[in-house]
């Protein structure tokens, strides 16, 4: 399966929720986030993960990577004029395209 579909999907369902859906693959320096968006000034963070078979979904992103995506949340901030924001993983499993949405402490 193409990782790029389950991104697309993501962001399509952020669209449906009424999220204004800034950037899909936004890369900086060692940095990658799928889908950066925002809704009532909140900026909103979606790390999307595909698996096969199994897994445990909060596993799929490591501490290096949250840190990475840390350092990039200030700056994004202020340039899409945010007072908060929220990491979310969307977790898709065999041929599913209903994902687990799961909020992530960073």
């Amino acid at each position: 399966m193409d990782y790029r579909l389950y991104e697309k999907h993501a962001a399509a369902y952020l669209r449906n929720e009424l999220y204004e859906v800034l950037v899909e693959n936004y890369r900086r320096s060692r940095t990658q986030i799928d889908v950066v968006a925002r809704k009532n000034g909140v900026l909103l963070v979606a790390e999307v993960k595909y698996r096969r078979h199994g897994g445990l979904p909060e596993e799929l992103i490591s501490h290096g990577q949250k840190k990475r995506i840390q350092r990039e949340i200030g700056p994004l901030m202020v340039k899409y004029h945010c007072k908060e924001w929220q990491l979310l993983l969307f977790f898709y499993r065999g041929k599913s395209f209903v994902p687990e949405i799961i909020a992530l402490e960073c």
